[in-house]
């Protein structure tokens, strides 16, 4: 990932852009997000169907008010084009007004049905699109680097995947929908009226350019505080998300109140912004209302003065102030609908910078699905740096044999997370080859490459699930049989059948609910049940106590059985079954041999061992092994009985 890419989601808060609509990121926010119009398109066309034949409709709602008017009441001869009425309905007057009136009532009906019908499907379109972006952005999620995940904000990322893929709605719902519906209402109004009554069209027409300057002055204030509201919202995301995570370290040091008084200035600053866009808000509405009826008064008085003259009938006027109802509202609301956009435009752009962040790993155009793999792993002048110029591996040559297990010792940032990020092609070497059985791992397609791998981290990661799900999802296919003997090779089996449920105990967030060591097991029968030809271990036994260690290090001998096997620790108790160590210093091979050769011959790795276990520790003459038989020296009553540190750690 660039660094650009990486910067934008370490900010604290998201970067303040350009406070105007901008067309160019519209552009780009149709290309993005338009594709998800093809899947949906018979709601779309059912949808814009009937916003068109509801125009035609409110095109005709009125006439039979002024028929009435004009024509009923007041008496006037019914006009050419309405000469059926005349055949129809003679001179009974009180049977046209009843047929007038129904008229009226059947057109209002068939608009509100009309509109409902189109409004519903709209709807449905918008609900079935926001939910296919958030699928799409959750899945490119999932397949963004690993440094990508160190460095964003996990609370804006939530922020982004819920509230701001809701807010493309104006965009790619409203906005289309508006334009077409706005801007066929004022063209079929506005031309109506010039054809009824020119100089009164005239008149309406003169409110038009005050209702676009309103919007000019106040619609770039209002993007820049809905701007700054969509920051502070984040913001307050983010920190709880992030004080939620830390809340044993937060009132283990005691730093409530302090949290507090943080989050509470984060709050009201977001409730400012937000105040701050309401008022700006409620302001142009409240304008826009105000021309709205000046415009209408204007229209009133000139119409009734021609009437009065005899220059027009009186019901034009109560057909000319139903059109400029229907004329002003989508003017209104077009200006309304633009600073939708430029509102949801903040929200689609911190979406964009979600889609067009760097994927760090692609397969080749030539690339095939791996074959079972032997094993054999070869890292041949291999170097690599996260930044130019700067090396954490540097020309690393090294074999490790089908069913070897390799152990990776070092001081923290000698490399040893980096040269497994490689194996997993979580980044490609800047030189050099990574090899299995021979073949480059580049030849194979990453799904493929990483089946083939099975991870045991430090922190073990349960989801929210049952215990059956947990193991379960280091195979999706697996059966029971499979889920049981994983857990007993983990020495898992034992614990589960005790807890409420059993194997369909549901899991607490984050594994609240269980031990330390419990986890870590369940982790491993996780492992196991993968069964892959190469296996990693990232430190699985850390800040774990004597017991738990004994029962974890029994499991990783199962996981690890006739696998090739790459550990990753400081704990020299870990090392015991390694067959080779590596020690690397400052991104180097320093040495490899076996512990024994290592203590002899290399005065790094003595230096780490003599930092952990004292110079004169008891693993001189042989390497250390922990065993769940070491456990026996227990005694019954729960004291420890006198043996020496080696009986212990043997």
């Amino acid at each position: 990932m660039s660094n650009r890419n990486r910067n934008k989601f370490n900010s604290s808060a998201p970067k303040q852009k350009q406070e105007r609509l901008s067309y160019r990121t519209l552009i780009r926010l149709y290309k993005a997000f338009g594709r998800h119009y093809k899947k949906h398109w018979r709601l779309m066309a059912a949808a814009y169907a009937g916003l068109l034949f509801s125009i035609l409709i409110a095109l005709l709602t009125p006439w039979p008010l002024k028929l009435i008017l004009d024509h009923v009441i007041l008496q006037n001869p019914l006009p050419e084009a309405a000469g059926v009425l005349s055949q129809w309905f003679g001179n009974d007057w009180a049977l046209l007004l009843a047929a007038l009136a129904c008229a009226y009532i059947v057109i209002q009906v068939s608009e509100s049905l009309v509109t409902y019908m189109s409004k519903v499907e709209m709807m449905s379109l918008g609900e079935n699109i926001v939910t296919d972006i958030r699928e799409r952005i959750f899945a490119h999620l999932q397949r963004l680097s690993l440094s990508f995940h160190e460095t964003a904000r996990s609370g804006d990322l939530v922020y982004r995947l819920t509230a701001d893929v809701n807010d493309l709605k104006p965009i790619l719902i409203d906005a289309p929908q508006n334009f077409v519906y706005r801007l066929a209402m004022i063209f079929s109004h506005a031309g109506l009226m010039l054809v009824l009554e020119w100089r009164l069209a005239l008149i309406a027409f003169s409110v038009i350019p005050l209702l676009y300057y309103c919007h000019r002055r106040l619609g770039v204030k209002l993007q820049s505080a809905t701007r700054t509201k969509k920051s502070k919202e984040s913001e307050v995301s983010a920190l709880i998300a992030e004080n939620v995570t830390a809340m044993a370290l937060v009132q283990a040091y005691g730093r409530e109140n302090l949290q507090q008084d943080r989050f509470e200035l984060e709050n009201r600053e977001s409730l400012e912004s937000g105040l701050a866009a309401m008022r700006l808000s409620k302001t142009f509405r409240r304008m826009m209302t105000v021309l709205v009826a000046v415009g209408t008064g204007a229209v009133v008085y000139f119409g009734g003065s021609l009437a009065l003259d005899k220059a027009i009938l009186p019901g034009t006027i109560v057909l000319f102030v139903a059109y400029l109802k229907k004329l002003y509202n989508p003017l209104d609301k077009f200006a309304e609908m633009m600073l939708n956009v430029a509102k949801a435009q903040i929200s689609g752009e911190r979406l964009l910078e979600l889609l067009e962040c760097d994927m760090v790993m692609q397969d080749a155009s030539h690339a095939i699905p791996a074959p079972r793999f032997k094993g054999r792993i070869e890292y041949r002048h291999v170097s690599f740096g996260y930044k130019k110029g700067v090396q954490v591996l540097k020309n690393l040559n090294f074999v490790a044999a089908p069913g070897e297990t390799v152990a990776l010792v070092g001081h923290s940032g000698a490399g040893k997370s980096t040269l497994i990020s490689l194996l997993l092609r979580f980044y490609d070497p800047r030189a050099g080859q990574i090899l299995i059985d021979g073949r480059d791992i580049r030849e194979f397609t990453l799904q493929s490459l990483r089946d083939q791998i099975t991870v045991v981290m430090q922190e073990a990661r349960l989801f929210n699930k049952t215990v059956r799900d947990n193991i379960g999802f280091g195979k999706i296919d697996a059966t029971e049989e499979e889920i049981l003997q994983a857990a007993k090779l983990a020495q898992a089996h034992d614990f589960i059948v005790q807890m409420p449920e059993g194997y369909d105990t549901m899991i607490d967030e984050g594994g609240e609910n269980l031990s330390g060591g419990q986890r870590q097991r369940l982790n491993i029968a996780r492992a196991i049940i993968r069964n892959t030809p190469i296996v990693i271990l990232d430190e699985p036994a850390t800040a774990l106590d004597a017991k738990s260690e004994a029962q974890i290090q029994a499991a990783l001998r199962e996981l690890a059985r006739g696998k090739t096997a790459f550990i990753i620790a400081h704990k020299f108790s870990t090392l015991a079954h390694a067959d080779k160590i590596l020690v690397l210093e400052e991104g180097k091979l320093a040495a490899c041999g076996t512990h024994e050769e290592l203590l002899r011959t290399n005065r790094e790795y003595y230096e780490l061992y003599e930092l952990q276990l004292g110079p004169k520790g008891p693993l001189t003459s042989r390497p250390l092994e922990y065993t769940t038989e070491a456990m026996d020296d227990i005694g019954d009553n729960g004291k420890l009985v006198a043996v020496s540190p080696e009986e212990i750690i043997r």
